[in-house]
């Protein structure tokens, strides 16, 4: 349940990388130190948004471990910037997603890392909530703040990605209400956000499971179609879940196929600010049109 989001850093830009280093390691204390971070943080917002526009994903992957390196060294000078940790959260959850079917363990373990740093980020009395009994969390979720929206945002999707590949723990799977909750609550505040993401997380929740767990394949259809709408059909990663997912539980098979060619026949420079993202769409989107037979 881990959904493509904002690509990270490939390794043509390790130099700016080995700058960031410099500039944190030369910092001073008091408004030097604060004003250096901005421009960190700035830096690292700037280099986000240009790899999101490449459209070679390999690239992107072999900078990543970098970039997570980076985000540590950071964290441990500053471990209460907010911005930090919800850039760790978003960081680790997207990498353990790159390599989730090569190395399941340690995707799982990335996927907590990223639910830690997600937590973190909360408010204090926000981050207890989580740990409180179902009745109480549920709730104390409605008192939290508009402000909390990102660090509840990327806490549930690494929170129903570690779940969703730990399903042979009872305990684990008791925990998935939670998450579920957290993103309703996103939903209630910004439907829009992530570019209606949090419709997709629902989408593949509705489809992945069956009616007595929470799967409700009519509620699936209205959030993926909900995101395709909101993003105006520019990140084709969505039309490869809903096929991946939606049609696959439904048995559509023409739905299916169709969803898929669309994605290989969508121009990649028509968004050009997904690109990165479109092109492993693409990519994903011809694996699957191959096991079509397979599943239909």
């Amino acid at each position: 349940m881990a959904w493509p989001t904002r690509y990270l850093f490939p390794i043509i830009f390790r130099p700016l990388l080995l700058l960031l280093l410099a500039t944190v390691a030369g910092s001073a204390v008091g408004c030097a130190a604060k004003l250096q971070l901005a421009l960190v943080g700035s830096l690292i917002e700037d280099v986000s948004a240009a790899t999101a526009r490449l459209d070679d994903p390999e690239l992107v992957a072999t900078g990543v471990p970098t970039f997570l390196l980076l985000l540590e060294g950071l964290l441990e000078t500053n471990p209460n910037d907010r911005k930090l940790l919800l850039s760790a959260a978003e960081a680790y959850t997207t990498y353990a997603a790159l390599i989730e079917n090569d190395d399941l363990p340690r995707a799982r373990r990335l996927y907590r890392r990223a639910k830690e740093y997600g937590i973190r980020a909360l408010p204090p009395q926000q981050a207890q909530v989580l740990q409180a009994p179902y009745a109480k969390f549920a709730a104390a979720i409605e008192e939290f703040n508009d402000s909390d929206l990102p660090a509840v945002f990327w806490t549930a999707s690494s929170w129903g990605a570690w779940i969703s590949i730990s399903t042979e723990s009872m305990a684990t799977l008791a925990e998935l209400p939670k998450v579920i909750a957290l993103m309703h609550w996103v939903l209630a505040r910004d439907d829009s956000y992530q570019n209606g993401s949090p419709h997709v997380f629902l989408g593949v929740y509705h489809s992945a499971l069956p009616p007595m767990l929470g799967g409700n394949p009519e509620k699936a259809a209205h959030h993926f179609d909900r995101a395709l709408a909101i993003s105006e059909g520019r990140q084709l990663i969505f039309y490869v879940l809903k096929a991946k997912f939606y049609a696959r539980q439904t048995f559509d098979r023409p739905l299916y196929e169709s969803l898929l060619n669309k994605v290989l026949t969508s121009p990649i420079d028509a968004a050009p600010d997904f690109a990165l993202q479109n092109t492993a769409a693409q990519d994903q989107a011809r694996i699957l049109l191959g096991q079509t037979d397979d599943f239909f």
